[in-house]
């Protein structure tokens, strides 16, 4: 039947090949809108993702992680003087305006740092030294938002902008790392320095912090951690897990954003049910006398299904091959606008099921016609 239903569908090749283009422009669409969805939201909890902290502790109220109101630094000694906290640390993370050499300003997103912080750092260092940046005006950026920095290489060497000396809002910066990989949902660039660097940089007062990194003691639950720090007025304490889930619901839901990829996800399948269907029709009318002629020499009615299923599961398996290699080519070519599309196992994994299920749903249509088709029909005038 395999064999009988590959013929059938390559009898015509253009339909095929027109059957085909239609899946892989779906799998092509389904696969970078959802890529490109995991990529945002992987960028929006990238900070939290890649602590190591067991517990974020935040202002009373907070539901955005990029734009939080800082809280007074007194509640820091007492989230680290609770008892089952390891060890607590302070983040300062706000905006500045980063001078370009052109004149202008772009903003940039300011992660200050603990000088002797171990639950938060910057990673993926490809170039310079990252201890550097608790000197006075040493910063780390990623080397991805150099273009935006107006930055091209002061050092003319591997490490394009390394050692480059500007203005963030009106205080003195110096490039002293480059990261690669780490940016923000926001859009506007990560730049990494110390605590009080970081306050000069967004003007926040001296006695403010945004968070608090916290590591339980050995023997204390995380659960148990959170239920203590809670108890703190005009605080909310967050394990790891759950605080990045919160942050990427935020702008999933508040935003938009989640809508917006997934509805361009299902107008792909919609086009790829569509094209598939009528092509599987219009090849099933075809050869309404083949399959006339099996029902008349007994052929099952599961015998008969099975090959047009076989037609658009041949359908299904040329277009995700073809569908999946342009979507790693589309994710290659993004990458020059410091775009990311997450393709995972899971999604891959997940989109061949949905091209299966798409492309069989699409031949119900030929599946009803063949089964009510008369077998004497076919041989009749």
């Amino acid at each position: 039947m395999w064999s009988f239903a590959r013929k059938i569908l390559m009898h015509d090749k253009v339909k095929f090949a027109v059957a085909a283009a239609g899946v892989s422009m779906s799998v092509m669409l389904v696969l970078v809108q959802i890529g490109l969805y995991l990529g945002f939201m992987e960028n929006a909890s990238n900070l939290i993702d890649h602590s190591t902290a067991d517990v974020w502790v935040t202002g009373e109220g907070n539901e955005n992680f990029d734009f939080a109101a800082p809280m007074d630094e007194r509640v820091y000694y007492r989230i680290a003087s609770t008892p089952g906290v390891d060890r607590a640390e302070r983040v300062v993370l706000a905006f500045g305006q980063f001078r370009l050499a052109s004149g202008g300003n772009q903003g940039v997103e300011v992660v200050g740092l603990e000088r002797d912080a171990e639950l938060l750092s910057p990673w993926n260092v490809v170039g310079g030294d990252v201890r550097r940046i608790h000197e006075v005006d040493g910063i780390a950026v990623d080397r991805s938002e150099l273009p935006k920095l107006g930055l091209d290489g002061a050092d003319g060497g591997a490490s394009p902008g390394l050692g480059a000396r500007n203005e963030i809002t009106g205080f003195r910066s110096r490039i002293v790392a480059m990261t690669s990989g780490i940016r923000s949902f926001t859009t506007s660039p990560f730049v990494f320095t110390n605590l009080e660097t970081a306050r000069a940089y967004t003007r926040t007062r001296d006695d403010r912090i945004t968070y608090v990194l916290v590591r339980r003691a050995p023997g204390t639950s995380v659960d148990a951690l959170v239920a203590r720090l809670d108890r703190i007025p005009g605080v909310e304490a967050h394990a790891r897990p759950s605080f990045s889930t919160r942050t990427r619901d935020y702008w999933s839901s508040r935003t938009g954003v989640g809508t917006g990829f997934f509805m361009t996800a299902v107008m792909g399948v919609i086009v790829g049910l569509v094209v598939v269907g009528q092509i599987l029709y219009s090849g099933t009318l075809e050869h309404l006398k083949e399959y006339g002629t099996l029902k008349a020499m007994g052929a099952k009615a599961g015998a008969i299904v099975r090959v047009i299923l076989y037609q658009a599961l041949i359908s299904a398996l040329v277009g995700y091959v073809i569908g999946g290699g342009l979507s790693f080519l589309v994710r290659e070519g993004v990458r020059a606008a410091a775009l990311n599309v997450v393709l995972s196992p899971n999604l891959l994994a997940s989109t061949a099921v949905l091209t299966a299920v798409m492309c069989s749903a699409a031949a119900i249509l030929s599946i009803v016609k063949v089964l009510r088709l008369d077998p004497a029909s076919v041989f009749k005038g």
